[in-house]
């Protein structure tokens, strides 16, 4: 095998390798980040029911003080009543007084209602509260392990960068930078091997001279169809 080919493949292992540790990386910042979106989506959520339990208790206390003047007028009235001298007041202060009565049922049980639901609403704020402060434990377990294991992926990338960079001055730059070019596309698979007399980056069929070229030469061959670098394995030379 050539031997720039043969340090590119280990380049090609340590990108590999870089490129598998990034996408954890990303995968990790992905939870952490539907994490955060459910953490502000409870935080919204506390405070639109916040302010709906603020709206009942103000339409309590509304109703509560047109309770307390229904039933403060009912008093008067049934004073005015006391007080009467004629049919027709009195049918009057009567007809006042129904109508008050009817008022305050009306209020009562609507006061009864809003109590219910306020019930209703603080119990489910409490329910989002607890369900808030879990989910911000849980985000700070998950920022403790991921900082952690970001730390340690970090460090193997720095590690392996170090190891490529060694490497790199050792391998002629025209190839280099055709197998950058190549791996621009071909996403870690820029060097692949012959397999069934086949480019095992395309998997079309290789013609002879190809096969010819990596069998008696030491030339780095491009597939001719995909461009992508070829080598033979040991195991396919052992068996030749």
């Amino acid at each position: 095998m050539n031997p720039d080919l043969k340090k590119l493949l280990d380049i090609q292992q340590y990108d590999k390798e870089i490129a598998s540790l990034e996408a954890e990386l990303k995968r990790l910042e992905s939870k952490e980040d539907k994490i955060v979106e459910v953490v502000e989506t409870k935080k919204v959520q506390i405070a639109d029911a916040r302010e709906e339990i603020e709206e009942v208790k103000k339409d309590i206390e509304e109703k509560e003080n047109l309770l307390e003047e229904t039933i403060e007028n009912l008093k008067k009235l049934e004073i005015k009543l006391s007080g009467v001298s004629t049919e027709k007041q009195m049918q009057a202060v009567n007809t006042e007084i129904d109508i008050a009565k009817t008022n305050k049922t009306v209020l009562e049980e609507k006061l009864e209602t809003l109590k219910e639901e306020l019930s209703l609403k603080e119990k489910g704020l409490k329910e989002l509260e607890d369900r808030y402060e879990q989910l911000l434990k849980t985000l700070d377990e998950y920022r403790n392990k991921f900082d952690k294991r970001r730390e340690e992926i970090n460090e193997k990338i720095k590690e392996i960068n170090k190891t490529k960079e060694e490497l790199l001055p050792t391998i002629d730059k025209k190839v280099f930078k055709k197998y950058e070019r190549i791996n621009r596309w071909a996403k870690g698979t820029a060097i692949v091997p012959v397999r069934q007399e086949a480019c095992y980056g395309c998997f079309m069929k290789l013609t002879p001279q190809v096969l010819a070229l990596l069998e008696e030469t030491d030339e780095i061959v491009y597939c001719p169809n995909c461009g992508r670098m070829l080598y033979l394995e040991e195991i396919e030379l052992d068996e030749d």
